[in-house]
């Protein structure tokens, strides 16, 4: 987790300390699909620029302290432009509510495809003939797959000779390193 994370956190410091909790249950809310704070509730704290400022950097902290897995020490290292009253409320409402902020980025992740993988299964098979040979032995690979969409379950199932099959897994551990790499 960098240090500009933090950056534009020193409006914070215009809202009393006593609505500051409130502030950040409602900002994990609005991230979570719920409630967002509302600019009325706070008119008399921030102007509308500052409100945006506020909204949006409050909500990297904590979709980046989340993303990170970061710890204490990492988020006060992030925090250290707040005052230490601040920080302490920051870091309850942190503690509380990353479960729900990391199920909403899990699901807002998976929201991207429509289906999704529940099972699979596989078969190996040697084909000894064909109705064009009369001896081939050729293995082949029956996969299963069992997706879940928005209609309900839907399987399908692929057979492949070798070749497919390498082509196939050359494709799978390319997606996995572009995915391990949005990771970091």
């Amino acid at each position: 987790m960098s240090d500009s994370e933090g950056d534009n956190l020193d409006f914070l410091q215009k809202c009393p300390l006593e609505r500051l909790s409130t502030f950040f249950h409602e900002v994990v809310d609005g991230l979570c699909g719920h409630r967002q704070p509302r600019f009325q509730d706070y008119a008399k704290v921030w102007n509308i620029g500052e409100w945006f400022t506020v909204i949006n950097s409050t909500q990297k902290v904590f979709k980046t302290a989340v993303k990170c897995n970061a710890t204490t020490e990492q988020l006060l290292k992030v925090l250290d432009s707040v005052p230490t009253d601040y920080q302490k409320v920051i870091l309850d409402c942190y503690n509380v509510r990353k479960d729900d902020i990391r199920r909403t980025l899990v699901e807002n992740t998976a929201a991207i495809s429509q289906a999704h993988l529940t099972d699979f299964d596989w078969k190996l098979k040697l084909a000894m003939a064909s109705d064009k040979l009369a001896s081939v032995h050729e293995p082949l690979l029956t996969l299963d797959l069992d997706l879940q969409e928005e209609q309900g379950k839907k399987s399908i199932s692929v057979e492949m000779n070798e070749d497919e099959l390498k082509r196939m897994i050359t494709s799978l551990e390319a997606a996995n390193k572009a995915v391990l790499q949005l990771k970091s």
